[in-house]
């Protein structure tokens, strides 16, 4: 019946395009119980890990819909917060660029607040809740463009005692001078952890030049003072500054934390994942190590003085952010009970350390990887680390043997161009003016979706993208070979593979056919250079092609300004495009993405199984393909893994123990965000965020 009723819902909302907040389902329990969602990750550990059990291995299959929250917004924006309840409220971010809070038990509208900000923005994955003892009061913090914002949690007013009447500029501490603000935007898409009445937040920087320092920050929750900052490019004279070429802060970025952060709230650390240097692809710029870029820090929560920190690429030329946020649980390691903080990585490896003193609990490697370079001044880090313990959960560089065989002429194909193009096909082959296929990619392995823990078990559960990227660099000054194409032809060659040919979306992207035509050219312009989660910033191109872009998204003719930007970096890349043949035809063997059980006690992977069903492959009787994934899972006492994230609209439950599919329903849309849990008067729901999908 349920089945039945998400299938007549499903053809409703193809034909009108609005997109469901939430899909939530139900099971009713015998005995009264109390569970909150009350942060991102559940709580500052970021185990989203739930003690409730009413739902478990057995009752799994009496889950049912109970009520459904629609956001009336046409514009093909997906929906990738993870809800947070609290005290019988629901809170979560809409498409309509609404923050809305609910009734947790029948989805009734509380309140909406809809920010003041000007600039070009998109949802962040999450909110920060917290109780202010003075007041009495709840408050609810998050960033939207560049405003840091709090609002009451019972009224979704601004709160007047915070900053300048609830808002605060979110340029607050950084090195971005008011005259380069058109061109670095600065924003945070993941939300910030409470310490005492500390806000501590990262931020989202350009991926390419200009950018900024991501640095890390600390506001006082209650005024909105800003209390401390932590180089995340060091100073002149700061530890790490060794690492840069002198005067990085001046002309380099990044190294930003994007992904959230964990939370040791009785040592009084904070655990923070920092992503790549600023440009990503090319790095003859920035000669060194590159610290604390790619690194995981532990920060005293108190005054930000770092305490230790590991890098887990240095000099990072392949966009190997460290995208998902650390877990903090409790390990058996040698016969000792450990406090551990584990690190999931685009790489497909877990990092386990001790979390006090920042030891690997099983040993890293640093072994060497190629550093010839074709392009000058490009020189690529000698060694990169690798832990002996857990083993990757993702495929390691393109290997011959990985090549798709759906049919021996696809095969050959792929054969073909590689040795014919010589591309290169190694985790740490220096990126190239020829092409490289790259695996595994900027997506993943493990991304923002991050991983979930049982910490009663030290089980760690991860979903992966398995899926080669195709990456060439190519020098700026030849784009201007292009400037003659089309806009159509440039929105072929940079923006398809994700929005699709007819620009109604993919698997990987959304549709854009109303969403684009929304906006002014000036703000599709901004929008093209930004960038937007999970869309990255095309600001490397030349004005005149994204002049281009805007107008065949707008059916307008916009005269191009070549002043508008001057590209401060050699070279720009191909693009973030899944390395498939014309036909759309993925160059590797399925699965393409996979759900993974990882014992972090003893370093050992217990399961891998597939996660989601490709359409077409299953048309062709080939099951079980698995899917590119975004978004996560979350794990409960029930000894249950709930996760969505594929294209494919199913929601599944997943055994522990086993990897074993449990549960499994077709929502309206694709639930490219990560699930949350709670009780309500003795009932245990479970929601998620659903975006519309139109494949």
């Amino acid at each position: 019946m349920v089945r039945s009723f998400l299938k007549t819902l499903l053809h409703t909302f193809q034909h009108r395009l609005f997109y469901i907040g939430l899909a939530l389902v139900i099971y009713s329990c015998k005995q009264h119980i109390t569970d909150e969602w009350p942060g991102f990750g559940h709580d500052a550990s970021n185990n989203k890990f739930s003690t409730l059990r009413e739902i478990d291995t057995v009752t799994v299959s009496k889950l049912s819909q109970v009520w459904q929250f629609e956001d009336a917004q046409e514009d093909g924006a997906s929906v990738l917060f993870n809800p947070l309840v609290v005290n019988g409220i629901m809170y979560a971010f809409m498409p309509s660029e609404q923050l809305v809070a609910l009734e947790a038990k029948t989805g009734k509208k509380i309140w909406a607040f809809k920010p003041d900000s000007t600039d070009v923005s998109t949802w962040t994955r999450g909110i920060t809740f917290h109780h202010n003892k003075t007041l009495d009061q709840d408050f609810l913090l998050f960033v939207y463009g560049a405003t840091l914002y709090s609002i009451n949690a019972k009224t979704g007013l601004l709160n007047p005692t915070f900053g300048t009447q609830g808002r605060i500029d979110f340029y607050t501490g950084l090195s971005v001078a008011p005259s380069q603000r058109t061109a670095v935007h600065v924003t945070a898409n993941a939300p910030g952890v409470i310490y005492d009445n500390l806000f501590i937040v990262g931020c989202k920087v350009p991926d390419e030049l200009p950018s900024a320092s991501g640095d890390i920050r600390a506001f006082d929750v209650n005024t909105g003072e800003l209390k401390w900052i932590f180089n995340t490019i060091p100073k002149e004279g700061e530890f790490g500054a060794d690492t840069w070429p002198k005067n990085a802060r001046a002309k380099n970025g990044g190294a930003n934390c994007w992904a959230g952060m964990a939370l040791d709230h009785k040592r009084g650390i904070v655990y923070v994942p920092t992503a790549s240097p600023s440009f990503d692809f090319y790095g003859a710029d920035r000669e060194g190590q590159n610290l604390f870029a790619n690194c995981l820090l532990a920060l005293n929560a108190k005054t930000g003085k770092r305490i230790w920190h590991f890098q887990t690429t240095h000099h990072d030329l392949w966009d190997r952010d460290n995208g998902s946020p650390p877990n903090l649980l409790t390990v058996k390691h040698d016969g000792k009970n450990i406090d551990a903080v584990a690190l999931a990585t685009k790489l497909g490896y877990i990092f386990l350390f001790n979390r006090e003193t920042g030891e690997p609990l099983f040993p890293i490697k640093e072994i060497p990887v190629p550093t010839k370079s074709d392009l000058p001044g490009e020189k690529p880090w000698p060694t990169q680390p690798f832990p002996s313990k857990p083993g990757p959960f993702a495929r390691q560089g393109f290997k011959e043997e990985y090549i798709t065989d759906i049919t021996p002429e696809l095969n050959q194909f792929f054969k073909d161009q590689i040795k014919n193009n010589q591309y290169q096909t190694g985790i740490y082959d220096p990126p190239n003016l020829t092409g490289s296929v790259i695996l595994p990619t900027a997506h993943g392995g493990s991304n923002w979706g991050g991983a979930s823990v049982n910490p009663n078990t030290g089980i760690m559960f991860v979903n992966s993208a398995d899926l080669p990227w195709f990456l060439k660099l190519t020098e700026i000054k030849n784009y201007a070979a292009d400037n003659n194409l089309s806009g159509g032809e440039l929105y072929k060659m940079y923006c398809s593979n994700c929005h699709g040919k007819d620009q109604k979306g993919s698997h990987f992207g959304p549709d854009i056919t109303k969403r684009a035509k929304l906006l002014s050219p000036e703000k599709l312009d901004l929008f093209i250079k930004k960038g937007a989660e999970p869309m990255p910033s095309f600001n490397h191109l030349p004005q005149p092609q994204i002049d281009a872009i805007v107008s065949f998204l707008l059916d307008l003719k916009i005269a191009s300004n070549q002043e508008k930007v001057k590209p401060t970096e050699p070279y720009g890349f191909s693009g973030y495009d899944f390395y498939k043949d014309a036909n759309d035809n993925f160059a590797i063997k399925p699965p393409y993405g996979t759900l993974n059980a990882i014992d972090l006690n003893k370093g050992e992977i217990l399961w891998q199984v597939p996660l989601g069903e490709d359409e077409k492959l299953a048309k062709m009787g080939i099951k079980n393909s698995g899917m590119f994934n975004r978004g996560g899972g979350i794990a409960t006492a029930g000894g249950l893994v709930f996760i969505a994230a594929t294209g494919d609209r199913h929601f599944r439950a997943f055994h522990q123990r086993t990897g074993k599919v449990l549960w499994d329903i077709e929502m309206p849309g694709a639930g490219y965000s990560i699930p949350s849990t709670y009780a309500v008067d003795g009932k245990q729901y479970i929601t998620i965020g659903v975006s519309a999908n139109p494949t």
